[in-house]
This record gives C-alpha cells, structure tokens and sequence, in this order.
C-alpha cells in the first residue's frame, strides 16, 4: 500500500477505536505493517504501525496463531537483527520489532511453547548484546529507543518459566554491560526500563542473595580512565542506575539486604557518594 494511503488508514482506524474497516483482513493489513516497522516516519512507525498492531494483537483482533506468525516476522533477520551493530537508521526496526515481540509474549505467554520462548530468548539476548545504538530520541525520527524496549522484552522473559537459573543470570549479564558503555548517556527513563526486568529476575526466587549481590558489586568496578566524556558517560549511567534500583527496592522488606548492597556500591561509584 502506498505510504500516505497507509497513513490515512491507519488514522481512520485509531479514530474509531481501532476497530478494523469494513473490507479490510487485520491479518495481511498486520502482516503488511510489518514492513513498516522501522519506518523513519516516526508518527507512521510509533503512532500507527505499531500503536495498531499493539491494540489489535492485545484486543484479540488477531488470533493467538496470527500473532505467532508476527512474533516470528518480527524476530527474523530482517527485523530484531537486521544491521545489528550498525549505529544509522537501521535501528528502528530493531527497537520497534523487539518491542513488538515483548507485547506478544506478554500476551501470549502461555500459549507459546517453549521453543518459541527459548528461540526467542536467544534472539533478543544478541540483539541487547550486541546493538551499539542505543539512542532514545532521534530529532526529526522520533523515538528509537533500543536500551529501552529490549529491557521490556528482557523483562517479559524474565517471567517465563522455561527461562531458568543460566538464563536469568544471562539478563542481569546483558543489563550490566548494556549500562556499562561509554559512548551515551542514558536520559529517556532507560535506568527504569531495564530495573523493571532486574525485579522480575528477582522475583523468580532462583537466583541465590549472595549471587544477586555480587552482581551489584560488579558495578563498583568502573575504571574511570580515558578522556571526557567517555567515562564520565559510564559513571552516569552506573550512578542512575543505581539510585533507581535502589529505589525501587527499598520499601520492600523482601529486598532489604540488596538495597543495602546497592547504597554501598553507589557511595563507592559516585565521586559524591563520601561527602
């Protein structure tokens, strides 16, 4: 479908409760979506195409087994890893077909099987591993956001039960060096997004205290060499991290003693955390 015809489809559709036009399959329109995902047209890609797609795949306009064919789509080589490492606008299909992921299997969560979820575990992991653009805002693009929506796939992951002890160990790995980079500083609620997966590891109970706290240990290890702003970068990226886990874990006493790891390691990280 030419593009400005898509657009004012997908207007019309958003203006009547996404409820699908008379004529049109949600199916082939989804499967046709698909190929705009990464669109550099931000209203298209993340006002429309995927904004549709949510609405429709989380409203059971499309069937569990047509949202598994999308699921597949959106984890192929033309989609999560399609210039995987490149920094250029390749990355918006990256960032919007792995958010889309993480929307099926919060939907769909008990009703993908365990290949499914293990193939797509794999998938995502190299993509957070490997992706080196993490910009949140892109002017004149609009959001691409990869720290952010591979941290909510991660974190729908963390919940499924196939993911075991290596695997959850295997998120809080990617998290660490996703905040340990040194080229970009994270300003767009990233630190949040990716907290939100660390609960959910820690809400599985597998993963043993004393593992979870040397991993917030590991954080203190930040080597602050080489010119600014590269380190400076990492130090503001471990630092709000930080704050926010620990946040987010103080009021509960169930985390108690991790809160307390983490307010050690901030006064260690942070230049100001002694005065």
């Amino acid at each position: 479908m030419e593009r400005q015809a898509l657009k004012a489809l997908l207007r019309s559709i958003k203006d009547n409760k996404y409820a699908v036009p008379e004529g049109v399959n949600p199916y082939k329109l989804s499967l046709e979506l698909m190929d705009y995902i990464g669109d550099i047209d931000g209203e298209l890609r993340d006002d429309l195409v995927f904004d549709v797609l949510v609405q429709w795949i989380m409203g059971d306009v499309l069937t569990p087994e047509e949202a598994h064919d999308i699921f597949v789509i959106a984890l192929d080589e033309k989609h999560i890893l399609n210039g995987l490492g490149e920094i250029n606008d390749t990355v918006f299909g990256r960032t919007f077909s792995v958010e889309v992921a993480a929307c099926i299997i919060y939907k769909h969560r008990k009703l993908l099987s365990d290949s499914d979820i293990l193939k797509a575990f794999k998938t995502v992991l190299k993509f957070y591993n490997e992706d080196r653009d993490v910009r949140g805002y892109v002017e004149g693009k609009r959001w691409a956001h990869g720290a952010a929506h591979g941290a909510d796939a991660l974190m729908e992951l963390a919940q499924c039960e196939v993911i075991g002890y290596e695997g959850l160990k295997e998120i809080l790995a990617s998290i660490h060096k996703k905040i340990n980079i040194n080229y970009y500083g994270y300003i767009n609620n990233e630190d949040e997004r990716m907290i939100s997966a660390v609960k959910e590891v820690l809400e599985r109970d597998i993963i043993p205290a004393e593992e979870i706290e040397e991993w917030i240990r590991s954080f203190g290890n930040i080597e602050k060499k080489g010119i600014v702003p590269d380190y400076l970068f990492v130090e503001f990226n471990v630092t709000l991290f930080l704050k926010s886990l620990y946040f987010r874990l103080v009021d509960n006493t169930k985390y108690e003693q991790i809160a307390k790891v983490v307010k050690e390691v901030l006064k260690k990280t942070s230049r100001f955390g002694e005065e």
